[in-house]
């Protein structure tokens, strides 16, 4: 089982709901594997779930794949793509747009943008997170995952089509209302996930995954039994198989629970 966290197994408020704590004790029981599948950096993610004996996760949108602590897979950027988009962003933000870089290495994030409430936001994804005065500079000390560019409300209509015009050997991806994400070619949340599936014997068809945002796009496609949650980004609702509740109604778990009615132990049916 793999599933997105903003806007998928996250509440509103970004948190893990209570009652998936449990649940994920009695998927290990029953030998069925979760990953945390997210745009976010693997520390945060280890923040999250805490010390659990081989949990695997795909972060940076697939750039990342991590097992007890060792990336088992990186595929870092071109580092020929950085200064272009880093510059696009600091010429944009001078003429008056809201826009921060968040450059994402496997080591740290580093970001420019030192105004508090800019720091406040960004240190929700990125536990580990430096403010530098060159984030170019600091990228040279460290393996590059991915850039992401925070726009308020104008990502998928302004800074996603802008850094596609400049053509550079990347794949480009809105990955929530207020962001966009530069990969290396190729690199996404689904071939990460059909990397796990051959490393791991699990096939397609025994493999459920959740999202909703278009960077979940290919993760859907691997997998057999794929979930939109009904808060989805339309065109993730028209891609999945089933459409789950939404992320504020435990989509996620109420979803699981179905498939495997053999996990709805007196815990488990608690959470419905």
């Amino acid at each position: 089982m793999v599933s997105d966290m903003d806007g998928t197994l996250l509440d509103d408020d970004g948190r893990v709901p209570d009652a998936f704590w449990p649940l994920l004790d009695d998927l290990a029981q029953a030998g069925v594997l979760f990953v945390p599948a997210s745009g976010r950096q693997y520390q945060t993610l280890h923040a999250v779930f805490g010390e659990r004996d081989g949990l695997l996760y795909i972060a940076e949108n697939g750039a990342n794949v991590v097992k007890d602590g060792t990336s088992i897979v990186q595929e870092p950027v071109d580092p020929a793509i950085i200064a272009p988009i880093v510059d696009w962003v600091r010429t944009t933000a001078a003429a008056g747009a809201d826009l921060g870089i968040i450059v994402c290495g496997a080591r740290s994030a580093y970001i420019e943008r030192s105004d508090p409430d800019f720091v406040s936001h960004v240190s929700r994804y990125y536990a580990a997170l430096e403010v530098v005065a060159d984030v170019q500079v600091a990228a040279l000390d460290d393996v590059v995952l991915k850039l992401a560019i925070y726009d308020v409300g104008r990502a998928e209509t302004r800074t996603g089509p802008a850094i596609r015009e400049l053509d550079l050997p990347a794949d480009v991806v809105v990955s929530g209302e207020n962001y966009v994400d530069v990969m290396g070619q190729g690199a996404n949340k689904g071939r990460a996930l059909v990397r796990l599936q051959q490393q791991l014997g699990i096939s397609r068809d025994q493999t459920m995954a959740f999202g909703d945002y278009l960077n979940d796009a290919e993760m859907l496609d691997a997998a057999g039994h794929s979930y939109a949650v009904a808060n989805a980004h339309p065109s993730i609702r028209a891609r999945a198989r089933n459409i789950a509740p939404s992320n504020s109604e435990a989509g996620v778990i109420s979803s699981i629970l179905a498939a495997l009615p053999h996990l709805q132990g007196e815990r488990a049916t608690s959470v419905l």
